[in-house]
């Protein structure tokens, strides 16, 4: 078999080329591109924007009908008018206004019309369709806009004013690569904004999950000493009750089986959900623990005050009030430094009452939240059928109010 010769190489090698660059060029004739322009969500950049075109296309349609010496400068100027309108649109559709452009600049140039500036209306179009183009559609851009311009020189060499053709071709390409490099720029920008706010839903999620996990790793371990008890007292029942009748009995059996298996179970559960921290096994705070929480606070250096009227509550509900009161003044220190803060605990009609106050922080070094803390002190609220509600206060402050139900104690 033949190898090929050099000429049909060549050719091949032009056939792709061109095949490539007709795809480019379609690309961009269909438009393309991204639904809206980057800046398209400010207001005010578009506004700008428009009145910038629209006073420049008004300015070289004006010049270069001022060319025009035969007495029909009006009426080439009316004929720049499509070319100017499609600029006054070009901040909010910039690829269609890129191309009546063209069309524009094109048609005039091969119908003769002896007017020497109207390229210079490719600028600001260029510009702009560049900045939201990407891929082939910005290779269409130029591969079309390059066209163009050739087809004007060759129809009519005096359509860039003599020695300008270089000239004006560097300025067409540097609109192209300007546009380009905003928009790249504005995309990365956008891209890694996105980016961001991922992430950070990723960290709220995972530390909505992980608080979750240790408020049923902490009830587990209050309910398992309830569920120890039950199974211990109906084991042992038969033996310190005599003559219990053998239903009874079988009644106790059952019910101590029953807590055992449970028991098992949350176990089990717990194996899952606990970590190897040795410091998740230590005994579990609870209500009458919360004093020694803020005097400990205080040490560190926090403004805190606060009025105790503790009362006898289940021990779920404790840990539960504990971990509110723990979140809260951490939240203050955090958001609100330097803030003084009050604590009240007491007990109104069986419910137990939390307040948390604070005022306004009185440095700037405010740290942001991920938002995990207001929500893990809601579900804890909700475990026993209470409710919290959180908000600032009149004087730039925050206040918090937890009520937890304390139902009956076993």
């Amino acid at each position: 078999m033949t190898p090929p010769s050099l000429s049909d190489r060549l050719r091949a090698d032009g056939a792709a080329v061109a095949a490539v660059l007709g795809h480019a060029a379609l690309a961009a004739v269909r438009r393309e591109g991204p639904a809206a322009p980057p800046w398209a969500g400010r207001r005010w950049l578009v506004r700008v924007l428009t009145l910038l075109t629209g006073a420049f296309a008004l300015e070289v349609a004006a010049a270069s009908a001022s060319t025009v010496y035969d007495g029909n400068g009006v009426a080439y100027f009316f004929c720049l008018l499509p070319a100017v309108v499609a600029l006054v649109l070009a901040p909010r559709r910039p690829l269609d206004a890129w191309l009546v452009v063209t069309g524009v600049v094109v048609l005039l140039e091969v119908a003769g019309t002896p007017m020497q500036w109207i390229w210079l209306l490719w600028i600001p179009a260029l510009l702009l369709a560049a900045a939201v183009a990407q891929g082939r559609t910005l290779l269409g851009i130029v591969v079309v806009t390059g066209a163009g311009y050739g087809i004007c020189l060759g129809v009519q060499p005096d359509a860039v004013q003599g020695g300008w053709h270089l000239g004006a071709a560097i300025v067409l390409a540097m609109a192209v690569v300007l546009g380009a490099a905003l928009g790249g720029r504005q995309r990365a920008r956008a891209a890694l904004r996105g980016e961001q706010e991922r992430a950070s839903d990723a960290l709220a999620r995972q530390g909505a999950l992980a608080e979750r996990a240790r408020i049923a790793r902490e009830m587990h371990d209050v309910v398992a000493h309830h569920m120890s008890l039950i199974a211990v007292r109906c084991e042992t029942a038969p033996y310190r009750l005599a003559e219990l009748p053998p239903a009874v009995r079988g009644e106790f059996a059952e019910v101590a089986s029953a807590a055992r298996q449970s028991l098992a179970e949350m176990q089990g559960l717990l194996g899952v959900l606990r970590s190897d921290d040795g410091a998740e096994r230590a005994p579990q705070p609870g209500l009458a623990d919360v004093e020694q929480l803020l005097r400990s606070a205080r040490a560190a250096g926090a403004e805190l005050q606060w009025e105790l009227i503790v009362p006898v509550v289940p021990e779920a509900v404790g840990l539960s009030a504990y971990r509110i009161v723990q979140q809260a003044v951490a939240n203050a220190g955090q958001h609100a430094p330097g803030a003084w803060v009050r604590v009240r605990v007491e007990s109104v009609d069986g419910v137990l009452r939390i307040e948390v106050v604070n005022g306004p922080g009185t440095t700037t070094a405010a740290a942001p939240g991920s938002g995990t803390g207001l929500t893990g002190m809601r579900e804890r609220a909700a475990v026993h059928g209470g409710e919290l509600t959180a908000g600032p206060t009149p004087d730039g402050g925050f206040q918090l109010t937890a009520e937890l139900p304390i139902g009956v104690l076993a």
